[in-house]
């Protein structure tokens, strides 16, 4: 179960580094961003459907895409210096805590 879960996490590191190199190739006009970008979102599929061999899917796409969600909002506000609105971070917190819960009670 250890190697599923490392495996998730490698997974929505790849992931996030994907979505953040993506963003800064300027739609595909830096070659070495967007080959770099391409190459992890093909990367974090593998490693999600090796994690997803141990761990139930819904679980699994549950936390990648919720840990991806808020982590990518951080990267977009201090690092691209883009701007969440009041109703945003709140829908980010919301995301939060069902990660919080489907953790808990997910295998139920």
């Amino acid at each position: 179960m250890v190697v599923a879960y490392t495996l998730l996490a490698a997974c929505i590191a790849a992931n996030l580094l994907s979505c953040s190199l993506l963003t800064a190739s300027d739609g595909f006009t830096k070659p070495l961003q967007s080959w770099s970008g391409i190459f992890l979102a093909l990367l974090n599929y593998f490693l999600l459907s090796r994690a997803i061999l141990t761990i139930d899917i819904s679980i699994a796409y549950a936390i990648w895409v919720g840990i991806g969600i808020i982590v990518s909002a951080l990267i977009s506000v201090f690092y691209f210096k883009q701007h969440l609105t009041r109703t945003g971070v709140i829908s980010i917190g919301l995301i939060g805590f069902g990660l919080v819960f489907i953790h808990l009670f997910g295998t139920m």
